[in-house]
This record gives C-alpha cells, structure tokens and sequence, in this order.
C-alpha cells in the first residue's frame, strides 16, 4: 500500500518525483521527466484530444489524475531501484489504481462520471473493466473500495463542467429518440481512447526529445487540386459510352455534395460506377470545408485494400505517409518501423485506408492499444465501402456507434454501395442526415440479364464443370460460396488450360499472381474461366462476358453480376446464370443461406429486386435479437447498454448498493469478432517465403525478425483449430525447424489452388 504525500509541499514536491528516465550506454542518467510534467502534458494533450468531441474538461482532470499512484515512496523507490539495477523488475508495481480512487472521490457527486473516470484511470494499461459483468460481478467498484486514499491537493474540479459535459451526450441521445446507455458507453470508449493516446504519446515525444505540438489541418486544397487535375487526364481518354457518362454525373454530384453540412451519407452507384474516386471526391471537398482533421476509408476484404491504396496514392500524388494502410498484410521500410507502430496505433495520417475487421474489432474492443485510435475518428469522413458486407449481427452495434461517432464525435459517415440496405428501417436505425444520397439514383445501361438456372436437387461438380463449358465462349466467371465447392469446381476442369482458382486457400501473395494474370489473359482477349469464392465480387475492377454464381443473397449476386460486361464492352445484355449445388455445406455461412432462401423465393415469385430482397431478409423471424449480436443468453448490444443479464444477477446476489452505469464492456470485447475466432496463421511454401524463413533463422536481430514476419505475413494461410489438426497427423505441420512459427510443408501446397491436405510431405515421399 502506498505511503501518502507528505502534507507539506503536496502539490509542488510533483517537481521531485519522476515519472520516468533515459539513460545513455554508460547507464548514467541521461534525461528526467518530472511526474508533474508527466501529468501536465498528459493533460494538455488529453484535453486537446476531448476538445473536438465536448469533453475537454473531462479529459484534462483525467490526464491531470491517472499516474498520482506514481507519486508513492514505494513507486518512487521501485523506479530508482530499477534505474540503477542491472537487472530490474520486469513486473511493475501497481499504480493506476491510486489515481482512479483520487478522482472517483472526487467526483463522486456525479455517480457515472465517477465510474468512467475510475474506469479509464484504472485501465489505462491494459483493457477497461466491467462496470457489472453478466454474472453480476463488480470487479471496478471493488478495486476502488479495496484501494488506499492518496492524499493530494490539487486545483478544485468544476463539477458543473463535468455536468454539463455529460449531460450535452445524453440529452443528444434522448432528443434524437437515441439509446443515451449505449452513447455513455461509446462516451467512456472516447475518454478511454484520449488518455491512453495522451499518456503513450507523451513518453514518446519525451523518449525522442520533441515537444507536443497541436497537428496541423492537411492542406486538402493540394490533394484536392491533384485529384481534379487526374480526372481530367480521365476524361480526355474516357470513351463517350453510356457507362462513362454515369460515372462522370456521379463524380460531379459528389463534388458538389462535398459542401452538405456534417452527417450520415449514403452513395448509391451501380456496380462500375466508379465510387471509390467519387467518394474520395465527397471527401476531399467535405473535409476543406469543414476543416475536418482525415479521411478514413474502410474496406471490407483485405484483397482489395493495398490495390486501392496504390490507386489513391497514383491519383494524389502523394507519398505513403500520407495514405497510411493499417492491416494485417503490411509491413514498411525498415526505417520507418517506429513510424508505422505509431500510426498504426494512432490513426494520425490525412488519410487512413483499413478493412472493416480492424474498424469494428478496434471500436468494440476494450484494449488501450486498440481503442487508443477511436478519438482521431472524430472530425473525419468516415466511408464504407460496400456497406453492404456489414455482418448482419453487427447491424445495430454499427448502427449505433456511427450515431455516436456522427453526433458526438462531428464527423460524417458515407456509406457506399450499389445494394444499399434499409438501414435506416431496422429497430436500432442509423439516423441518415435529410435527403442522404449524394447523387439521384441513375439506371446503368443494360449490361447483363440474371437468369435463374437452379436445378431440382442441385448440381454435382460433374454437372456443373458441363454447365459452365456449355456457358463459355471467352471469358467465364464462376463464383461458389466456400473453398471447398471452388476447389471441386476447378478440379473438375483443370484440365483446361484456361481455368484459375481463386480463394482464400491461397496466401495473398499467390491470389495477386493470380489476379495479374487473369487481368493480362482478359487484356489479350485469351480464352479463360476463373472459379473464386466471393473475395472477387467487390472492389475488384475486372469485367467477364459471362458470369455463373452459385445462389447466395441477392445482393450478392448482383455485386457478381458487376463483373459482367462491367464497362459495357459488349454492345448486347450477356447472361448472369444463378446455380445450386448439390449437398452444399453453408453451415459457417448462416447468412448466405438465410439470403439464399429468399433469393430463391424472389426467383419463385418472379420478383427478383433488391427492395423486395430487403424486405424478406429484414422480415425474418427474430431479426431484431439478431441483429444485436446475440451471445449466450443476451447480446453485446445489451452488454454495452443497459446489461439486463448483469444487473439481474448483480440483484440476484442480494447486492443492494446502485451502480450508476451497468456496463460489461470488457465480456462485450471479449465476445465480439467480425471473422470467426479460433484461426492460426500458417506460413505456406510460395514464392519468396522459404527464403525469407531462412533469412528469419539466421538473424539474432529482433528488429529484423519483426520486419521478416510482416514480409511473411503476404505467404500465410488462415486455419482452423480443426484444419490444423488434420494437416498435424498428415505430417504436414513443421514447428521445428522455424522456432515459433507454424510453417506447412512441402508438398501440401498447390500452385493452383493453395493448401492440399491430400498433398505428399517430401520427405515421406523419400
């Protein structure tokens, strides 16, 4: 337990106490940072932070609180005992505890702001706490009644600040008929997000000897300027055909619309309508306009986002620091790794490009490395594309969280799409600004008819390698919903030498190659067919005389169907044939077979359009409970709002004590996944990676191990646990040679089509 302050000098002996120090090789001190300073710039950088969504305040007394526990004897002898030692501590002694008791004592005249301020305090190295968990726990409150009083005269707080600082959130909520718990819950991610970013970019700047300075507003002029000069290099080699003429009418609906007020947008654009420079068009202008501090676009598969980067980057102009990727597959120059770290957990870059897995996981999680981003989404524009891929358990969490990063947080969201769902008509709607489309809804020429082709009992992979050669003439596209049905599919016509496979089986390095020489064969007019899961149905600009895809919801099948004569090259309507297969196994795809159904009941009706779509899948039976990511007897919706399940077992505990704020914010990041958890990546045997592998085992350097694994990462393959236990008894797993990673062996890998768990390791083979 900590001693407390001396009551003399309490305020001005923060002069004397470190918050931490560098030392030079010699481990003579180099640079000291005082705790006060440490606890001012915290603060001056929090409240900087919590200024742009309303919180200023909140932020400043929390930035000002957070490391008083360091202010102890005993922290203070832990930090010089460990300065001096040749080998210090590696476990370090608890102190945030100390400063989220000072101000829950503080403000304890407004009960929730006295919870979220213990709660960021308390967290800020690690993940937020349950208020109350699901099964009525209390873990917070009982930290803070366990902890120690730390006495300490600091300057008074303004409770009517505080007061009004959270009453402006939830009377927002309740004056927009808005759920004002989950908006208290999103408030605490915010303030969560300001102290952590404050208190870890602090040390750095200490660390690299720079003092804080306020980020300067991106000269979107510049940008804006270099993008109007490339589309009119695009319009001069543009055709004059009807498919170009609606992209140019959107493109100049979308510059006009820049100057709408900050709101929720919606661009609803044809497939091949060209939304991604539109959007960025809207974005540019919004964002001069508005003095907006970024642009964030979110895309929904990994496959597309690096080529969309490069597109960007080609358009502006402009360099990688600029147009920042933050994903799984990339990895920077050597010099510029500390660079990267920084970005990638701050989101400080004019313009960010991220999938929609590291959007969602990083707004619902309750780690401080992840939510340390969520307050640089405030004053951005925000656009998703193809919106329509939003999980639909994910609906009313994501519904909610953009009202909150809207209305509170002040930036504008876009959605993209050409199958835009009714969002605005679930129970849980998102509140779309007036007149919300950015451009009046123009009907594309008539590039391709969709033409039902179910069978009875479905096809057999016989039957259908027969349909699709029946089908082909030039350019065939086959689209399946699993990786087992793509693999079967090209097996069944491998022997044509004009067939690709496709599919997430394949490392990104291969599915590039694959791309490129599936863009080179269409170039020359070459015969080919190409068989891919749905990974080739957004975001990837390529067009085919025909297109088979296996039935799915209809919005899928019309994002195929915009791989059909795309750019109107054919001057007829080609065919869109929709299929069944035989013994299809979708039960890791409950929402493909729930849109399948009713696609198959619009075929039966002989009504197939996406309204009437939307109207059937929002219809079905307990959509509502379904769309609030249901988990074991509740959802994550209830956990971040009122927690009935919480609280009913907290009463049912005999607990009379009233918790102001009943939040399970930590059960609820625990439970939440956009892509199903329990996947390891394996490190195939493709292209460079068995070179890369030995440079990993020949070099001692940690720093070049890392930058080795994120150069791998383009040649690994997600599996699951079970997948990997198949491929361990074939022999097919190598943990030996590479130490910590898991490497698949030779002969288990396909040039084709990826990891082959009929494959022969090498070295039975012998």
């Amino acid at each position: 337990m900590p001693k407390n302050i001396e009551q003399k000098q309490k305020y001005t002996l923060l002069d004397d106490y470190l918050a931490r120090s560098l030392y030079d090789l010699d481990k003579s001190v180099r640079r000291n940072q005082s705790l006060k300073n440490h606890l001012m710039e915290t603060s001056e950088i929090a409240c900087s932070f919590g200024n742009k969504c309303g919180i200023g305040e909140t932020m400043r007394l929390a930035g000002f609180w957070h490391d008083l526990g360091k202010s102890s004897e005993e922290w203070q002898e832990y930090l010089h005992r460990n300065l001096h030692s040749s080998n210090p501590q590696k476990e370090r002694l608890p102190h945030s505890e100390y400063g989220a008791k000072y101000a829950y004592d503080k403000t304890l005249l407004i009960p929730p702001f006295a919870e979220i301020l213990a709660n960021i305090i308390a967290s800020h190295h690690g993940r937020l706490y349950d208020n109350i968990s699901p099964d009525g726990e209390t873990s917070l409150n009982d930290k803070i009644a366990r902890t120690e009083n730390v006495d300490f005269n600091g300057e008074p707080v303004d409770i009517n600040a505080l007061k009004n600082e959270l009453l402006n959130i939830t009377q927002t909520a309740e004056n927009l008929s808005l759920d004002r718990f989950f908006f208290v819950s999103m408030l605490t991610k915010l303030a969560f997000s300001c102290l952590v970013d404050a208190d870890r970019l602090g040390a750095y700047l200490f660390e690299i000897g720079v003092p804080y300075s306020h980020p300067a507003t991106p000269n979107w002029g510049e940008l804006i300027n270099a993008l109007e000069k490339r589309l009119a290099e695009f319009s001069e080699t543009d055709s004059n055909s009807a498919m170009s003429k609606l992209r140019r009418k959107v493109s100049e609906d979308c510059k006009i619309a820049g100057l709408r007020g900050v709101g929720i947008y919606k661009l609803e654009v044809p497939t091949g309508g060209g939304k991604t420079l539109s959007s960025l068009r809207f974005a540019l202008e919004h964002a001069k306009h508005h003095g907006l501090d970024r642009v964030i676009y979110v895309i929904p598969y990994l496959s597309i986002l690096s080529q969309t980067a490069i597109e960007i980057r080609r358009t502006l102009g402009c360099h990688e620091d600029m147009v920042f990727e933050h994903h799984s597959d990339f990895f920077p120059d050597d010099d510029k790794e500390e660079h990267y770290k920084l970005q990638m957990g701050r989101w400080d870059a004019p313009i960010i490009l991220t999938t929609q897995v590291q959007l969602l996981e990083s707004i619902f999680s309750a780690k401080g490395s992840d939510l340390r981003k969520l307050h640089n989404m405030a004053k951005s524009v925000i656009i998703f594309d193809e919106a329509q891929s939003i999980p639909l358990k994910c609906t009313h969490i994501f519904n909610s969280a953009m009202n909150f990063i809207n209305k509170i947080c002040k930036s504008t969201i876009l959605l993209c799409t050409a199958t835009q769902p009714p969002f605005e008509r679930v129970f849980r709607k998102i509140l779309f600004s007036d007149s919300p489309s950015l451009t009046t809804y123009i009907e594309p020429p008539k590039r391709y008819n969709i033409i039902n082709s179910l069978s009875g009992a479905g096809y057999t992979y016989p039957e259908l390698s027969e349909f699709i050669l029946d089908k082909h003439n030039n350019s065939t596209l086959v689209i399946v919903n699993t990786k087992a049905a793509a693999k079967a599919v090209y097996e069944e016509l491998k022997e044509i030498n004009s067939v690709l496979h496709l599919s997430t089986n394949m490392c990104s390095a291969h599915r590039d190659d694959v791309i490129a020489k599936l863009r080179q064969r269409l170039k020359n007019k070459e015969s080919v067919i190409c068989v891919s899961t749905q990974l080739i149905e957004a975001g990837v600009d390529i067009s085919f005389e025909c297109v088979i895809r296996d039935i799915a919801g209809l919005d899928s099948i019309f994002q195929a169907a915009g791989r059909c004569n795309r750019h109107g090259e054919y001057d007829d309507a080609k065919s869109v044939y929709v299929i069944n297969i035989k013994g299809e196994n979708l039960s890791r795809l409950p929402d493909i077979k729930a849109g399948a159904n009713i696609t198959r009941r619009l075929f039966d009706e002989e009504n197939v359009t996406i309204e009437q779509y939307y109207e059937y899948y929002y219809g079905q039976t307990d959509i509502k409970n379904k769309m609030d990511y249901p988990v074991n007897n509740g959802s994550i919706y209830d956990l971040l709002s009122c927690n009935k399940q919480g609280v009913g077992a907290y009463k049912n505990r005999g607990n009379k004590t009233k918790i102001a704020l009943p939040f399970a914010m930590r059960s609820a990041a625990d439970e939440f996944y956009v892509i199903e958890k329990g996947r390891i990546n394996v490190i195939v045997p493709y292209g460079d990676s068995e070179a890369l592998l030995n440079q990993y085992n020949s070099t001692d350097c940690l720093k070049e191990k890392r930058q080795l694994l994120k150069k791998l990462g383009k040649y690994s393959v997600s599996l699951y646990e079970e997948q990997l236990k198949k491929f361990k008894k074939h022999g097919a797993i190598d943990n030996i040679n590479y130490n910590g990673l898991t490497v698949l062996s030779k002969g288990f890998y396909s040039g084709d089509f990826g990891i082959d768990i009929n494959g022969k390791h090498e070295l039975l083979n012998a």
